[in-house]
């Protein structure tokens, strides 16, 4: 009889984790941003806002989180559900070496970008070992006009996108539309 109650209940609480990913859909991008510095929530709420203007298809969602604390950086790469993060380079860095952001190569021209260009993994198709490459990984924020347009551009912030992103194609248009304003 205990073993019938107990699959109930596990059947009932993945029925649940079930139906609370329901909700969200491939047109859904979520941002996770943090740094060590204020942060200007007025130009927050104005990119997020215009973000969802231009791109009517699709809908954004920046999240800031106002104290910068690496486990919760840990947090939101493996289970925010995010697809770009904006994080300190030194971070960035860090994460991507186990190949947690994409190369943007085929996406911008590095040489317009060269704070993003590093050395950093890359996984490759069918393997669990990331491999050190150079590439462009992240746009720098004082790079992003829908920034500079809120007067916000905050020093040694980048933005990826993730490896895991829900759509990946969906997160680098969104990371265009930063940059062109």
């Amino acid at each position: 009889m205990k073993r019938r109650k107990a699959g109930v209940w596990m059947l009932m609480i993945a029925a649940i984790m079930l139906l609370a990913g329901c909700g969200k859909g491939d047109d859904n991008i979520t941002i996770f941003m943090s740094d060590e510095g204020a942060v200007s929530q007025d130009a927050i709420g104005l990119v997020q806002e215009k973000l969802n203007t231009d791109l009517s298809e699709l809908k954004v969602e920046l999240n800031y989180s106002p104290l910068f604390n690496l486990q919760k950086v840990m947090i939101e790469y493996a289970a925010g559900g995010n697809s770009i993060v904006i994080l300190p380079e030194d971070t960035i860095k860090t994460y991507g070496k186990d190949g947690a952001h994409i190369p943007l190569d085929e996406y911008f021209d590095k040489s317009e970008y060269p704070e993003g260009v590093f050395e950093s993994g890359v996984l490759k198709d069918g393997e669990n070992d990331a491999v050190l490459e150079e590439h462009l990984f992240g746009i720098p924020l004082t790079e992003m006009k829908m920034f500079q347009d809120t007067g916000y551009t905050p020093e040694g912030l980048l933005a990826c996108v993730l490896v895991n992103a829900p759509d990946k194609e969906a997160a680098v248009k969104v990371l265009q539309k930063l940059t062109e304003g």
